[in-house]
């Protein structure tokens, strides 16, 4: 029985790049901000609309650390929550910031508001910013919310859209025009995957620009630093491979889209269920939440059986990693904690049509036993 990875990266062939390889290297440009790197950020503007501009990094990470450097105010805090990947939290940290962690709300599995609300009428004057992720890259109907609480309390609001790329709300606007900037991750696990890479988004272009002079050192036009930058810069190579990818993106999220569906109904007649608008979404991996931790455990062995491979995010959830042992935490993150222990998440990204039912067969073969051990 052949094994189904739970990713499998979808790149342009060696032939294709080794063209784009080419024309870079007749250029003498391979990176510093060069020719493709600009038409993919303009691109990137282009597919997201709404009059954002995009300026490209070298990783999703370098992405938050530059916003939270550009946008953050000198304060102790900043707000986040714990059910999301390390990085965030991570570089809030790096950055100087104690994160507080709030928990997400059971409906759909996004930051949980009111908490968020009520840290900032208490102690607003001791937190430099919200650091708001979209759980998945999955579309949070309650942004506008967030922004006014943002604009209330007059914090700087930078929103973690690592895996939404893609993604977009149900009226059709896509990802990545809210909050003061918007984060994405290029890295190859995701829908747009150049290998490694970050897009930082925004409606603010002097925040665009200083983002640009921040990834280059801090230098303005005439090779000045006026701040203190860093290099995090995205090669010529890999930009071309964003744009190779780009091209490809609508018939990909259409077929994850498809396959999604299929998931959706078989899981539905299970007791199993998924987050709101995560077909709106553009699909790492189908994220599920059992009917229990055993019955989620119970279904990664039986896939570990039929050599399918399954993860589980976010858990452990960050605010339990050793690095976080003192930060503070709203409440006991009750929701995070249950969600975290019963959720779990399945393969789509590169699969074949066969590969999908395969998984879904196990699934339902599965459920057959979850209310007997």
């Amino acid at each position: 029985m052949s094994r189904i990875p739970f990713m499998r990266p979808t790149f342009p062939s060696a032939a294709v790049v080794a063209e784009d390889y080419d024309r870079i290297r007749l250029s003498g440009i391979f990176t510093n901000s060069g020719p493709v790197e600009h038409n993919f950020s303009l691109a990137l503007a282009n597919w997201i609309g709404q009059d954002v501009g995009v300026a490209l990094v070298s990783s999703g990470t370098a992405g938050l650390q530059l916003a939270i450097q550009a946008l953050f105010l000198p304060r102790r805090r900043a707000l986040v929550a714990s059910f999301t990947f390390a990085a965030g939290p991570l570089m809030l940290k790096l950055c100087g910031y104690e994160p507080i962690f709030i928990d997400i709300s059971e409906n759909d599995l996004q930051p949980d508001l009111s908490q968020a609300r009520g840290v900032l009428e208490n102690s607003s004057q001791s937190v430099g910013g919200i650091l708001l992720t979209n759980t998945f890259g999955i579309p949070n109907v309650e942004i506008g919310f967030w922004e006014d609480l943002a604009f209330e309390f007059n914090v700087p609001l930078i929103i973690d859209s690592a895996a939404g790329f893609g993604s977009a709300f149900p009226s059709g606007k896509s990802l990545g025009a809210s909050g003061d900037c918007e984060i994405f991750s290029l890295h190859a696990t995701k829908a747009l995957a150049i290998g490694e890479g970050g897009a930082i988004s925004s409606r603010d272009p002097n925040l665009i620009e200083r983002l640009v002079q921040l990834k280059n050192f801090g230098f303005d036009t005439s090779g000045v630093a006026r701040q203190l930058g860093t290099n995090a810069k995205l090669p010529e190579l890999s930009s071309a491979i964003g744009l190779r990818q780009l091209a490809e993106l609508h018939a990909l999220l259409q077929q994850r889209r498809e396959f999604f569906a299929l998931y959706k109904n078989a899981l539905d007649e299970i007791d199993v269920w998924t987050p709101p608008l995560e077909q709106h979404s553009a699909l790492p991996f189908v994220s599920a939440v059992m009917p229990s931790c055993e019955s989620r455990d119970l279904l990664m062995k039986e896939l570990s059986i039929h050599h399918i491979e399954s993860r589980c995010y976010y858990n452990p959830p960050v605010d339990t990693h050793d690095v976080f042992a003192s930060s503070p935490r709203v409440g006991g993150l009750e929701t995070t904690a249950k969600i975290a222990a019963r959720i779990i998440s399945l393969p789509i990204g590169g699969l074949h049509h066969d590969e999908v039912e395969r998984v879904i067969r196990a699934v339902q073969d599965c459920a057959t036993r979850w209310g007997a051990e």
